[in-house]
């Protein structure tokens, strides 16, 4: 089911299954922002990822010496939220633990995500809640996709990401297989704190990033239009799109938590990277996207 929020500048839907935007479309400028889920290339829009990132190896983990299977991204994807709230611009979804996820996923919690209009955009409020006696621990993180071009004559080449408070920006190491490879290396795909963009660049999957600061944004020198996601607290960014295609769009994906090691049945507990919340807490994450 399709939820929809609205207010003077903005239209913006999302789907009850798995929480995720499917549309963020300007009045101001008639501009559609978010892929649009052609399959072709990509069928979906956003992903919410909890309570893992990325993929672990053999598609398991372990926890208090008990072993879990979890799928691509966590749960989230295949889970019908419930809509606890919708004040016309802005909307609130939730799930909670049952049988079915504890089988995957040993803890107690209450996640939600609201998605709230804003003059520049619509951010994206996630709450995780332990409802469990125990410590919790978990990964989070974003996946949406924006159209590239976003301005008409343009082509995706024309783009950048920008990452304007960028330090030593390094790239995390992935395999093969597409899981953490456990270090960082020197990059040159973004120097001064600018990433061309250009289709080979995830011919080997996702670039992820550390030290790009909190903020990233899609833009051409060329254009008038743009997006800036602001991911506050996130120590990685990824930027991605499908390996090896033409694909016309650019997913920015801010991480707080990273996939699974290569070759390695994780115990999360000894995870350096994985959020510890305490019982009966609630972490809030928060990521803004502005559109121009």
């Amino acid at each position: 089911m399709i939820e929809r929020i609205e207010n003077s500048h903005f239209i913006v839907e999302v789907n009850t299954l798995g929480a995720q935007l499917t549309r963020i479309y300007s009045k101001d400028n008639d501009t559609e922002y978010l892929w649009n889920g052609d399959e072709t290339y990509w069928k979906k829009h956003a992903p919410v990822l909890f309570p893992f990132v990325g993929r672990l190896f053999d598609s398991k983990y372990q926890y208090n010496g008990t072993v879990y299977e979890m799928t691509l991204h966590g749960f989230c994807q295949q889970a019908e939220f419930a809509v606890v709230s919708n004040d016309g611009d802005s909307v609130t979804f939730q799930i909670k633990s049952d049988a079915e996820r504890k089988a995957m996923y040993p803890f107690d919690f209450i996640f939600s995500v609201t998605y709230r209009l804003t003059e520049h955009g619509v951010n994206e409020i996630a709450e995780v809640q332990n409802t469990g006696s125990g410590e919790m621990l978990y990964g989070f993180g974003g996946h949406p996709g924006f159209n590239v071009p976003l301005d008409k004559g343009l082509s995706f080449e024309d783009y950048s990401v920008v990452f304007p408070e960028a330090g030593d920006v390094e790239r995390r190491t992935f395999t093969d297989n597409h899981l953490d490879a456990g270090s960082y290396e020197a990059t040159d795909t973004v120097k001064d704190g600018k990433m061309p963009l250009h289709h080979d660049l995830f011919d080997d999957d996702a670039v992820v990033l550390h030290g790009t600061g909190e903020r990233a944004i899609l833009c051409s020198e060329k254009g008038k239009k743009s997006v800036e996601v602001v991911y506050k607290g996130a120590p990685y960014c990824g930027i991605w799109h499908p390996i090896k295609r033409d694909a016309p769009f650019v997913c920015i994906e801010p991480w707080w938590t990273l996939p699974g090691r290569d070759g390695v049945l994780v115990d999360i507990s000894e995870r350096e990277d994985f959020i510890h919340l305490e019982a009966g807490k609630t972490n809030t994450h928060i990521i803004e996207m502005k559109f121009n």
